[in-house]
Parts: structure tokens; sequence; C-alpha cells
């Protein structure tokens, strides 16, 4: 049986073979990945007494995903649940948004990428056995447990794909493949719930649609076993575009015609290789302040490219959002104890970082981000309010009391939930659910100007009321 020492070892042991003065060029060791022998087109090398390999050896074998930015010389690592992003010549690293320091920094040698091999395999759960005899370096991916579960897969008969899940589940980068065109998901560490799963017993479950201009059929599969990945796939006709977004427990795709596909955003510029570096963030125009005043950033949710749900009305939830959002902030043009800042004032999108940050930046007391709902198929109506920290609990109760006497639908409860705006700033914040795009009684009501009034009115209400303010 084979016996894994632990990476420490296994670095002292690889230091002492490669430290040797007039080391024989056989000496390098031969790399295995999960018991495949790999032809780096770099030999491994020692610097500050720790190993470096090529980035290729660890990540193509075991899929991970690779981007590499030539310009900002920053290489970032993705395996579907972890990311981490290297920079040439530098010793912090970026583990899932986090700081990390390394003790030795990745390198480029004649073109080719060396990163340290024991941090890298600390973050990916690697194993290593070394054989002394052979001089053999064996890196094992341990099997992972699935970590989400795909429960549902459906087609809403118009253009829109519904995939729901329980737990943590988040595709890969979407791949659109050609002849025949398809449009592919991939989700790493998920499985399928056992209703699912029995039904896959055969292989694939696949379902034909008919009549359709834009779909021929989709079906869904376990794609691999080691990792779990689950794997959905929509067979589409040539001119056919998408938009996917999220939702609680759900990823949908709208199908549309690729001349209605809104355009994607233009790519920011990466930071400088020097990290850590704060992201971007939207210009706040407004001048300082006195004291005693209140900075509240409004959040209107999606944007751009990114136009959240599609409400019956074919009208998008970002136009909604960003309506509320002006609305609010006309409102408080006047008030002299509340300074309102906007993540966005227009169809632009920042992306969920630049939200964060902003906040962050300008000190909020207050964040409040603006959505509405959406579940196809389904007669769900209604608002809800979200936090996730404790600090926002009392704030979601004050607002979601005038959402609810804004919107007048029916009452679906304040609820706890890790959406990445809320959880990650720091002061009090709320995500908004104002009612059911996918219902034709809530979209009217949310698309009504009138309406509208009324719960940017009720809102600011709630925002005065925490505040304590008359």
């Amino acid at each position: 049986m084979k016996k894994f020492v632990t990476i420490l070892l296994f670095m002292s042991v690889l230091f002492t073979m490669f430290a040797s003065v007039g080391q024989a060029a056989e000496a390098v060791p031969r790399l295995y990945l999960n018991g495949q022998l790999l032809q780096p087109d770099a030999n491994p090398q020692i610097v500050n007494q720790s190993t470096v390999v090529p980035i290729r050896v660890i990540t193509e074998g075991l899929g991970f995903q690779v981007e590499w930015n030539n310009t900002a010389k920053t290489v970032t690592i993705n395996d579907g649940s972890n990311v981490i992003k290297l920079t040439i010549n530098n010793n912090a690293a970026l583990v899932n948004d986090q700081v990390v320091q390394m003790e030795t920094k990745p390198i480029i040698v004649k073109g080719t990428t060396l990163v340290p091999l024991r941090f890298v395999g600390e973050q990916f759960g690697l194993e290593f056995e070394w054989k002394a005899d052979t001089k053999e370096v064996h890196i094992v991916q341990p099997p992972k447990q699935p970590t989400g579960w795909i429960t549902g897969v459906s087609f809403d008969g118009i253009g829109g794909i519904s995939v729901n899940y329980e737990g943590a589940a988040k595709p890969n980068k979407v791949q659109v493949l050609d002849n025949p065109k398809r449009i592919v998901l991939d989700f790493p560490n998920t499985s399928y719930s056992s209703n699912l799963a029995t039904e896959l017993a055969s292989g694939q479950v696949k379902a034909e649609v008919t009549d359709n201009p834009l779909i021929t059929s989709y079906r869904y599969s376990i794609f691999s076993n080691t990792p779990t990945v689950a794997r959905v796939v929509l067979d589409v006709n040539a001119d056919t575009g998408y938009v996917m977004t999220e939702g609680v427990g759900e990823y949908r795709i709208d199908l549309m015609p690729s001349g209605e596909v809104p355009p994607e955003p233009e790519t920011p510029a990466d930071p400088e290789p020097e990290l850590p570096v704060e992201p971007e963030v939207p210009v706040d125009p407004q001048p300082p302040v006195t004291d005693n005043v209140y900075d509240v950033v409004l959040d209107a949710g999606h944007g751009g490219s990114d136009p959240g749900a599609q409400s019956v009305l074919k009208r998008w939830e970002k136009e909604f959002n960003l309506s509320i959002a002006l609305k609010m902030q006309a409102l408080m043009a006047n008030e002299k104890s509340i300074k309102v800042h906007m993540t966005r004032t227009s169809d632009t999108y920042p992306t969920l970082l630049e939200r964060i940050a902003f906040a962050e930046n300008v000190k909020a007391d207050m964040f409040i981000s603006i959505h509405a709902n959406s579940l196809k198929g389904s007669s769900a109506t209604g608002s809800e309010t979200y936090y996730y920290r404790e600090n926002s609990k009392s704030l979601a109760e004050v607002i979601h009391k005038h959402l609810l006497a804004g919107t007048q639908l029916k009452d679906r409860g304040v609820k706890k939930e890790a959406f990445k705006v809320i959880k990650e700033t720091t002061m009090p914040a709320v995500l908004l659910e104002a009612g059911f795009l996918s219902l034709a009684a809530d979209s009217k009501v949310l698309f009504d100007d009138a309406a509208q009034n009324r719960i940017a009115a009720e809102l600011v209400a709630g925002i005065k009321e925490y505040f304590k303010l008359k």
C-alpha cells in the first residue's frame, strides 16, 4: 500500500535531490499525475528551498481553468470551487479574493510559467508521494464529495431553460460549441438529486423540443465521476444566442436570436501585478458633507449586459431596479441627514466586487440592493427581503415592512441568504426581491409608474425610520 508523506517531507527530499552541486540531468524527477507520466515543457527547479513546477503540470491534467494575462503577468487558476490568482515575481496571491503570502514567487523560465508546488497543492488539496528508488513524484487528486445537487432541469416552452439546485452548485464558464451548435454548462463537484439520479441510470436524460426557432432539444448527464461534474447541454439553432442569470437556487438561460443578445461589457484593464489591488469602483459625484450625515448606498442590481430576469411583459429586471433606485435618489436629494451613493445611474454593469468595494470606500452606513424575482412555470408571488450578517437583521425587518407597504404584494418574509453583496460588505446590508417578474400580476405592479413611486417613497421612509430621522 502506498504511503503518502506530508508535503513538507516531500519538499525536503526533493530539495535535497536538487540541491547537490553538479547534479546530473537524469536526477530531475519524473512527475506523475493521478498515475500518468507527465511531460512538462520545463524542468522543475528549486527556488528559495521550494520546488516550482510548470503551471500546466497541475492544471491541464486536473481540468482546471487557467487564464493568463500577459500585460499584468498574472495567472488565474479555477477548479470550480477555489480561485487562485498569482502574479509573476510577487509573493502575494489572491485565494478566493483573500490575500495569502507565499514563500516563493512564481517565475517565468524560457517562456514557461513555474509556480510553487507546495502552495498550489495546499490550495487544491493535492497529495504527494516521493519514490526515492525511481526518483518519481506522484501527485494525486483525492476524490471530492459533491457540494451541490441539481434538482430539476425544465423548459418553459418559449425560450427559457431553468436549472434548479440545492447546496453549492456553480457552473464553469459557459461553452458554446459548433457543428452542431450547442450551449454547454458544466457544474463541478455537483451531482443530481435522488429522483433525477434514478432517471439517469441509463446514461443521460434528453428532451426533444418541437416547433421552436431557438432550440431543438436539451439534455443532462454526469459528465465525470472523478471529480463529479454534472453537464447540461442545450442543442440550439445556428442563430441562437443566450443570456444566463442566477436566482435563489436557480440558474436560468434565456435563449434569443443572436442579434438580440445584449453586448458584453468592456473588459476592465487588469490591475498592476502588485497585489493586493482593490477593484476600480464607480465614481461618486457628490461632494463631501459634514458630520452627522448617514451615507446610504443604493445598488440597482444587474445592468448593462446583465439584464437580470425578463418579465412576462417582456421588460427586463435591470430596468425596474434602476428606476426604483433613481426615484429613491430623487426623494432623498434634499435630505440634510442622508447622503446617497449610487453604484450605477445608467444602464451599466459594475461587477459584484466593484459594488462591494464602492460601499466600503464611501464608508457607507447602509447598503440596499434592489432586485425583482423570477420563477418560470410557478405561481409564486410576493415580496421578500434578504440579509446575511446579524448586524443587518434589524435593518431587514424595518425595510421589509415598508417594502410590503409599497408593493402591496404577498408577504414572503425576511430571510437569511449569503448573497455576495450583502455577505461581503461590512455595513448593515439588505437585498430586496420586490416581486416576481414571472407572474403577470406582480410584473404589472412592478412596472407601473404609480406603484414604483409608492415603493420608492416607502423604502425612503424605511431608511429614515431605521436611522430615527423625522
